[in-house]
């Protein structure tokens, strides 16, 4: 960093001192975007898209990153607590777990990698391992505002310009392709449907048409699926079908849960999962039943997605399965489809041999509000592995007063 700062400076005067450079870079986003941002994570996140706007070309740059990196830094410090280091330009004491993180860094690393250096994903997973709370708070009428404004400046055309040109970076093209997909801009469908034929520009469409409805893409990205010699492609046209929610595409993928390609075949399953339907339904219960187990954690992983509540009887019996990888993939799944059903087999799972399947079936537990439960997790409390003594702590007091937890646990 090129922060010629006097280290004298006590913590207090140094978060002065970064909070107006954080003042300039929401200066910044009005001027050029007319938004009134803030230090909230629904403003980082929409940070996150700006800068690709506004730095198309990836380059480091010691102002702008000083600039982004305090922003940063005051979004933590607001939600997640801590306080800053002058010694080594970090923020210590964040959360429960006392963690230390480095917003400059992060802020240079976003500057010079795109979307490889996300904020917004670095700051989640900061939040996860320090506060034990994966979930950001959400402002979905600030995002859907900043979305209608975006269109109303035509940045989709703009973007769409940006990926079909072939002068263009390649990592330029992609990040257009996926802020496209996120702004779900009608007028641009015609064009990306034109560019699925193209093979310079597939790839690109199919991450744009994740966000967008275009029944005449489907012929088009099912062919795609085929190039076998390209699976990012592949991959980028089985989350697009998905998107579109057809139900005439639902045997097609699940003849792609078969895959060797084990990405491939999770996508298929996610695809799945965002159609839904009686059809994918029943198709997926007979493999839970009657598949591999590698077969049947896609499938649960599909209803994560649906939430869907029919899959509980089988569910129950998968926490029971002899195989620890189908254990855990059920036991996640109950925190995304609570059912007191499955609490005895869960209170069991306290004392699987793994230490992540402890940990899952007490969060599954605490969401289910099992407070038959509480004898059992705080047993866990002398866990020999201190993660799970980390996370059964943070949940015993949430089943205590009936609370959830704030996310869920990987």
């Amino acid at each position: 960093m090129a922060m010629s700062l006097e280290i004298q400076k006590s913590s207090e005067e140094f978060r002065t001192l970064f909070r107006d450079w954080a003042s300039k870079f929401l200066e910044v986003v009005y001027k050029k975007f007319g938004f009134h941002l803030n230090y909230t994570e629904s403003s980082l996140y929409i940070s996150d898209y700006l800068l690709t706007l506004f730095f198309k070309e990836r380059r480091s740059s010691d102002l702008a990153a000083t600039i982004i990196g305090s922003y940063l830094g005051e979004v933590i410090l607001q939600n997640l607590g801590g306080k800053w280091d002058p010694s080594g330009l970090a923020i210590v004491k964040i959360g429960r777990m006392k963690g230390t993180a480095y917003p400059f860094k992060q802020a240079k690393l976003r500057l010079e990698k795109g979307f490889g250096g996300s904020l917004i994903h670095w700051y989640a997973d900061l939040k996860m391992r320090f506060c034990l709370n994966g979930d950001l708070s959400w402002n979905g009428n600030t995002t859907t505002n900043i979305y209608r404004s975006l269109l109303e400046q035509d940045w989709d055309l703009k973007l769409l310009n940006r990926l079909l040109n072939e002068s263009e970076k390649p990592y330029a093209r992609e990040e257009a392709a996926f802020i496209l997909k996120e702004l779900k801009s009608s007028r641009v469908a015609p064009a990306l449907v034109e560019a699925l034929r193209k093979k310079e520009t597939a790839y690109y469409a199919c991450i744009a048409l994740q966000g967008i409805k275009a029944a005449e893409s489907i012929p088009i990205l099912r062919c795609l699926c085929g190039q076998t010699e390209d699976i990012p492609l592949q991959v980028q046209a089985i989350q697009a079908l998905g998107s579109q929610g057809d139900e005439r595409i639902v045997s097609f993928l699940l003849e792609k849960l078969n895959e060797k390609d084990e990405v491939i075949a999770h996508y298929a399953s996610q695809s799945l999962g965002k159609i839904g339907g009686e059809k994918v339904i029943h198709s997926l219960l007979d493999i839970i039943r009657n598949g591999n187990s590698r077969k049947k954690i896609l499938a649960i992983s599909a209803f994560e997605l649906m939430g869907n509540k029919d899959c509980v009887p089988d569910l129950i019996q998968c926490l029971q399965d002899p195989k620890e990888e189908v254990r855990e993939s059920a036991a996640r799944a109950f925190q995304y489809i609570p059912d007191p059903r499955a609490s005895e087999a869960l209170i069991s799972l306290l004392s699987d041999r793994s230490s992540q399947i402890r940990i899952l079936a007490a969060y599954a537990l605490t969401f289910i509000g099992e407070k038959n439960a509480l004898e059992s997790l705080k047993t866990l409390l002398k866990d020999p592995v201190k993660n799970v003594r980390d996370h059964v702590s943070y949940l015993i007091p949430l089943l205590e007063s009936g609370e959830k937890p704030a996310g869920y646990c990987w």
